[in-house]
């Protein structure tokens, strides 16, 4: 019997990967960027850099919003979204008994909507990926080299909204088998979410300084350092490195640099600043990529097995 069921893949994506819902995202996904680039440019503050160097800064702070919102947040809100309909919008429209009878199994019913979630996933975030970086180059009256500067940035951007798809939507789319409830499957993941990019940050940052981090618990699924490590080790791949004040921004929620106390590091013998923190590599990249890989393929696949066993009646 076949994994993939094509009528209900299809049935995923037509209910979701059409233009209204696509504008309604990057709407959605553009209004930080909007606030951004209008900001700096009323406050004039790249007025005074050369091209090159307001490209290498816009640059940056572009990289910085696609970890946290375009490629970060966003995603999640989408998986969030979609995924917990899974089983609660079959149970609503009086449909899943209909659905796990043959020639549908229960799993290929789950399985076939998450391939479909993960193609409205990549579409949704390679548009707005495209879409923010027309909006950033031409806002800020960037020349051609500027935009192809930012477009070198997109196969890392598309693959770490991957991870992040993959991640938030395997967990959204066990908890959707598990309670078939859509607010009892979007609060979690928002609280997943809440303790990826925030709540950690002052326990993580207490470890770290008490250089106690790597013997704890916490620092094995700590998602925010894996995601953080997995975001600097492809730029670094290619050869793209924040300036100092962003190393400190992702540092300080990830803690993949460590944060002097002036923000920057500075070389007191000679009186200059240094351009570039130092990495905390607690973790390999290929250890945060094939863990965060692996975890959500288990909860996925665990959630197959309770939904075969499920009473549906």
């Amino acid at each position: 019997m076949r994994i993939i069921n094509y009528a209900v893949f299809r049935k995923v994506l037509n209910d979701y990967l059409n233009v209204k819902n696509l504008l309604i995202y990057l709407v959605i996904v553009s209004m930080p960027s909007l606030f951004f680039t209008s900001l700096s440019e009323e406050a004039k503050l790249f007025s005074n850099l050369s091209l090159e160097l307001k490209t290498e800064y816009m640059s940056g702070f572009f990289l910085l919003f696609s970890f946290f919102w375009i490629c970060g947040i966003s995603i999640v809100v989408l998986s969030s979204v979609v995924c917990s309909s899974f089983v609660a919008e079959e149970i609503a429209n009086r449909t899943l008994l209909l659905l796990v009878a043959k020639p549908v199994n229960r799993t290929g019913l789950i399985i076939s909507k998450f391939f479909a979630f993960m193609i409205i996933a990549l579409v949704f975030s390679s548009v707005s990926i495209f879409f923010s970086i027309y909006l950033w180059t031409s806002l800020l009256n960037l020349d051609f080299y500027s935009l192809s500067r930012f477009a070198s940035f997109v196969p890392l951007l598309i693959g770490y909204s991957f991870l992040v798809s993959l991640i938030f939507g395997s967990l959204a789319t066990a908890l959707s088998v598990v309670s078939s409830n859509k607010l009892r499957v979007i609060l979690p993941v928002i609280a997943v979410l809440m303790l990826t990019f925030f709540a950690l940050i002052p326990i993580r940052g207490a470890l770290i300084q008490a250089n106690v981090y790597e013997s704890h618990a916490i620092s094995l699924v700590d998602l925010g350092y894996d995601l953080g490590n997995v975001y600097i080790s492809l730029l670094e791949a290619s050869d793209v490195k924040l300036i100092p004040p962003l190393q400190t921004a992702v540092g300080t929620v990830t803690g993949v640099y460590e944060i002097p106390r002036e923000g920057v590091k500075i070389d007191y013998d000679h009186g200059f600043v240094l351009p570039s923190l130092d990495r905390l590599e607690y973790r390999s990249f290929r250890h945060s990529l094939l863990k965060w890989t692996v975890i959500p393929l288990i909860f996925f696949a665990a959630s197959l097995v309770v939904f075969e066993r499920r009473d549906i009646s």
